[in-house]
């Protein structure tokens, strides 16, 4: 994603945008509706950067570790290692919304996402 300096806006005012982009993304209704948002929204990498980090959360939720994730998604330890520290100390947005989808068994994903990524060569 582009960088922007969040230094220039007062803390209150940062925190008054993202309640309004909040509340639009509470008001979306269904599934066609979010996908045209954020496709209108976000780039095509970003969209992959969001869900990457989706798709590592489900996998550490199932309990896998680092070198399997590394392993299926390609994706670098640090990244996992963020991830990791959301699910653990965040505000639990992430791990009440990975709750409520129904996520399939660790070997299910497993080869869902290997399939995704067989193209990637591992980053980190």
């Amino acid at each position: 994603m582009a960088r922007f300096s969040d230094q220039r806006m007062p803390h209150d005012v940062q925190d008054k945008v993202w309640d309004e982009f909040c509340e639009l993304i509470a008001k979306l209704k269904t599934h066609d509706e979010a996908r045209r948002f954020f496709k209108d929204l976000l780039n095509r990498q970003e969209r992959l950067m969001l869900v990457r980090r989706l798709q590592i959360a489900k996998l550490l939720t199932l309990k896998a570790t680092y070198s399997q994730i590394v392993d299926i998604l390609k994706t670098g330890k640090p990244t996992i290692a963020r991830v990791q520290r959301w699910l653990q100390f965040g505000r639990r947005g992430l791990s009440d919304s990975i709750k409520r989808i129904r996520t399939p068994s660790f070997r299910a994903l497993e080869q869902r996402y290997r399939d995704y990524y067989r193209y990637y060569k591992k980053t980190n």
